[in-house]
């Protein structure tokens, strides 16, 4: 910003240098012999000239000094927000360990109260009527539901964007670890964001596209139903009803 003030006040000075000699020129000649003794009215008319001249150099002069002021604090507005970035960059495993040394950390229950009768549930019916069968809880969808590998096609990764970050309730898996079905709880905790909705939907839209079939289990659902719907949905997946 310096060096661009110095050439425009150089350029200016020499505008300014070239205007007086023109002046001069008009004024006196260019040869000896046709010199003319200026009038009074002329060199004041020649004096108010150059006044405005330094007026204006001097206006050039306060320009540039707003435009390398401004050019500091865009400079110093670029420095704060790469440094506020570098600083809270949650990519970087330094922050993340700063950021966890700065807070209290807790354990709690990974299934709330209402869902464990369906966790205790599925446990019974599984080692039950299916032994070799596991399941998990909370599981990303984005673990076992991927996109078609087309890294020039941007769908795939919007699609992958839309569901990854989602988690079931239940996974259930057989002996080779393939998805067998999914649970939801649909309990008082369920409707309690205002997009639960839209949330559900999208989870449905990307477990009956991936062939995994959906067993939602509505609130209050005794043991008992529990233990029903479940003999229910695999019966219709082992007889072909449902995909899988």
């Amino acid at each position: 910003m310096l060096a661009i003030k110095n050439v425009i006040v150089l350029l200016a000075i020499g505008y300014f240098l070239g205007f007086y000699i023109r002046k001069r020129t008009v004024l006196f000649g260019t040869h000896s012999n046709l010199r003319i003794q200026p009038s009074t009215a002329q060199m004041e008319a020649l004096q108010r000239e150059i006044s405005n001249r330094d007026v204006q150099l001097s206006i050039l002069h306060s320009q540039l000094s707003r435009l390398e002021a401004q050019g500091n604090k865009q400079t110093r507005e670029i420095k704060r927000r790469r440094q506020f970035f570098q600083e809270n960059d949650l990519s970087n495993t330094e922050n993340q360990l700063r950021f966890i040394n700065q807070c209290n950390l807790r354990a709690v229950r990974p299934v709330n109260r209402e869902a464990v009768k369906v966790l205790y549930a599925l446990d019974e019916w599984i080692k039950k009527y299916q032994p070799e069968w596991r399941f998990a809880f909370e599981v990303s969808m984005g673990s076992f539901i991927k996109t078609d590998y087309l890294p020039e096609d941007p769908h795939q990764k919007q699609a992958f964007s839309a569901y990854s970050g989602k988690r079931v309730d239940f996974l259930v898996i057989d002996r080779f670890g393939e998805p067998v079905f999914v649970i939801e709880y649909n309990g008082s905790g369920h409707n309690l964001s205002g997009d639960a909705d839209g949330r559900m939907a999208v989870k449905r839209l990307a477990l009956e596209k991936a062939g995994i079939p959906l067993l939602e289990i509505a609130e209050n659902t005794s043991k008992s139903e529990i233990l029903i719907e479940l003999s229910e949905v695999v019966g219709l997946i082992q007889n072909g009803k449902l995909k899988k």
